[in-house]
């Protein structure tokens, strides 16, 4: 039988929720193997894996020192001179094959992963509430690794933040905690409440939270005596979030205002995410952080569940209402008369959900 490969070299580049559940895989690798793996994603998604021992990131700038068929031939000649014995491709798109078969130019042994498009599109085409879930994007990502021969349980595995905050009043600074948001936390943990973060916003329309029923739940959970801390991405959707928290008292707008490595620092020390099917709700599960999902377009049953996570803190979109849904695996497409599909999660059914999930 072959060996497994003591060196392994992974790619990644997009998108974040796709990266951060990469995460826990590469964990879990990493502790139950005597291995080395090099990890290549987007500079912007390093911080996501700063706290992995034994990993090593790098960086990729896609757009400017390796675009286009010639740049990736660079980039695979970088990869080929650290020696891997091994290139496993976790994102399987044109520039990853194009990428494969530079290497394989090379004489590196090189494979890839099963995305299950197939079996995906064919579940929503034909979609039963009741019929048995698909393997989860994280078990795939494991399979990739386990046909190389390596050892990959995430039945046991778990995560939780080694960032030395805790929900209770103590608080103690962590390795991996800067000053600047240990500052920020302390000064939301001598105030009442749980510390909840809410990323309202997602890649489509037909997987974000409107922006009225978002500030109605804002009113809603600081009214139970809760912070809250809005994340989204830099530009429009800051700007929005900052309008939102305007007028609120515990209301925090963090997008745009932090680094993507300070977020994550706050998102450790969150008592509760609530997210949509995008990338803020598998960057808290990946500290352990409860996640409460709301479910629009797109369904859990194909994969995208947060890591660690119980079925029970999904929300979802009326079926009732809205036959049709999923209407797409990722939630790029809306049938005419689905815009309000989101309205159909209530506030009410969001704040309760919190409270059980905190309770």
């Amino acid at each position: 039988m072959r060996q497994p490969p003591r060196h392994i070299a992974v790619v990644r580049f997009s998108a974040m929720g796709d990266v951060a559940m990469l995460f826990p895989v590469l964990c879990a690798v990493l502790a139950q193997n005597d291995i080395k793996i090099t990890l290549f994603t987007r500079p912007v998604f390093a911080p996501i894996f700063s706290s992995i021992k034994g990993l090593e990131v790098i960086g990729v700038d896609l757009k400017k020192t390796y675009k286009g068929p010639l740049g990736l031939w660079a980039l695979a000649r970088e990869i080929r001179a650290l020696k891997p014995d091994h290139f496993l491709d976790l994102h399987d798109v044109l520039r990853t094959k194009i990428i494969r078969g530079y290497l394989g130019l090379m004489r590196l042994s090189t494979s890839t992963f099963d995305k299950g498009r197939a079996e995906k599109n064919k579940r929503v085409k034909a979609f039963d509430p009741a019929a048995p879930w698909l393997i989860s994007t994280h078990e795939r990502y494991a399979k990739g690794f386990r046909a190389l021969g390596l050892k990959v349980d995430l039945e046991n595995l778990s995560l939780h933040s080694d960032l030395g905050v805790h929900s209770d009043s103590t608080i103690e600074h962590g390795p991996g905690l800067s000053q600047e948001a240990l500052t920020f936390i302390q000064s939301l943990k001598t105030q009442s409440g749980r510390l909840i973060g809410f990323a309202p916003f997602a890649a489509y329309p037909g997987k974000t939270y409107p922006l009225d029923l978002s500030e109605k739940l804002c009113q809603t959970l600081t009214e139970q005596g809760h912070q809250i801390l809005l994340f989204g991405a830099p530009g429009y959707e800051a700007q929005q979030l900052s309008a939102l928290a305007e007028h609120q008292s515990n209301v925090h707008a963090l997008a745009g205002k932090w680094t993507f490595a300070h977020e994550l620092e706050i998102i450790g020390a969150l008592d509760l995410m609530i997210a949509m099917d995008s990338g803020n709700g598998h960057l808290a599960a990946n500290f352990g952080i409860p996640v409460v999902t709301l479910w629009g377009a797109t369904h859990p049953s194909l994969g995208f569940m947060p890591f660690g996570q119980e079925i029970e803190r999904q929300l979802y979109a009326d079926r009732g209402q809205y036959p049709e849904l999923p209407t797409s695996v990722y939630g790029n497409k809306l049938p005419q008369g689905y815009s309000d599909l989101m309205r159909s999660i209530s506030v009410a059914q969001i704040a309760a959900k919190v409270e059980e999930v905190l309770a």
